[in-house]
């Protein structure tokens, strides 16, 4: 059942959807995150993500599109609420780039119930810090049918609205685990996996030879790479053959070249 339309940017409600836009600390207080836009929101839903409820504004609603998958939602007979124009664009991310806004319940992220969604290769991102690369990573990973992602003390907020955005929201259909880098790494001792350290300082160039089915590729930060505590695991080091200038790639870039070359290889 949808309530009256809220016409004011002061309302409380929409000053909570601020707040889960805008704050990790009031995400996890709460237990739920914003998402913005019908099409990601379809995808939560459809990986089975509970969304407990959304708001929408019918013009907005009408000029993006959006209209069949506002129809969908309803049908769902999940709580909705109608917007002002000027109250969705309060509430937006993007400032009204999308006319449906939800919010979803988190999950659990830890090693304890990670469980990989098939024998495809493992990514393990070290110390991630950027949200919008999180999301196109995460999104990578799934277009390259990989088994799920471990992150090891990762410096964004697993649920920050940019990391469901550059997911396209296929985020919530992925295995993902996060950890310190002690705990992840005796979990992949304990795994039996081939595990690949990637590193530009590598001898081995990626494509000279067959990865293992199962294969965990370890990845470092944008900024300084894998550090000396990650030299222990790797079953062994490899480098993308790089043919210009640019001494390293974007981290969703060298994260799809390996997967595209495991699946090449396989």
């Amino acid at each position: 059942m949808t309530n009256a339309t809220i016409e004011s940017p002061t309302n409380s409600r929409i000053k909570e959807l601020v707040k889960l836009r805008e704050s990790p600390r009031r995400r996890r207080e709460r237990g739920c995150f914003f998402v913005e836009g019908a099409n990601d929101l379809l995808a939560l839903v459809c990986a089975g993500r509970e969304l407990i409820e959304f708001y929408f504004c019918p013009s907005m609603v009408e000029r993006f599109g959006e209209s069949s998958a506002l129809e969908e939602l309803r049908e769902m007979g999940i709580p909705s609420c109608e917007t002002s124009e000027i109250v969705h664009a309060k509430a937006s991310y993007k400032s009204g780039a999308h006319g449906i806004i939800g919010v979803l319940k988190t999950w659990e992220l830890g090693l304890d119930v990670f469980s990989v969604r098939n024998d495809g290769p493992l990514v393990v991102l070290d110390e991630v810090e950027k949200p919008g690369n999180l999301g196109a990573i995460l999104r990578t990973v799934e277009a390259f049918g990989g088994a799920g992602v471990i992150l090891s003390d990762p410096a964004v907020d697993f649920f920050n609205p940019n990391v469901v955005r550059s997911s396209r929201g296929l985020f919530g259909g992925m295995p993902v685990a996060l950890g310190t880098k002690g705990d992840v790494r005796e979990w992949l001792k304990n795994s039996a996996r081939h595990i690949v350290g990637t590193s530009s300082r590598a001898q081995e160039i990626m494509g000279n030879k067959k990865f293992p089915a199962g294969t965990a590729f370890l990845f470092g930060s944008e900024k300084v790479g894998l550090g000396e505590f990650w030299q222990d695991p790797p079953d062994q080091w490899v480098k993308i053959g790089i043919q210009g200038q640019a001494s390293s790639l974007n981290l969703n870039a060298s994260v799809a070249c390996f997967l595209y070359e495991y699946n090449r290889m396989t």
